[in-house]
């Protein structure tokens, strides 16, 4: 899947239940910043003040952070379809 490729479908499946036109939809869809990363890239760092939310389109994104001890400790894992955000950058 290509950059941009599949966010029109993601957009149209997830609003299916707004009356929303299919040109708002394509228009909704222009907006968004659709971007790919190599497996490996680290998105957010502890401490850092997230201005993104991510959808992951295609792959899979780990949430993890490390402890004191230097051992990696995951939390979450996101696969296609579903949305990352960290919250607590928004409160």
């Amino acid at each position: 899947m290509g950059e941009g490729e599949g966010i029109t479908d993601y957009l149209t499946e997830i609003l299916n239940g707004f009356t929303l036109t299919q040109a708002e939809v394509e228009q909704l869809s222009s907006e968004i910043d659709v971007r790919t990363y190599k497996q490996g890239t680290i998105l957010l760092r502890l401490g850092d003040v997230s201005k993104e939310c991510y959808f992951v389109l295609q792959g899979c994104l780990r949430q993890f952070a490390i402890d004191e001890a230097g051992e990696e400790n995951t939390y979450n894992f996101y696969t296609e379809k579903q949305t990352a955000i960290n919250y607590k950058s928004y409160t």
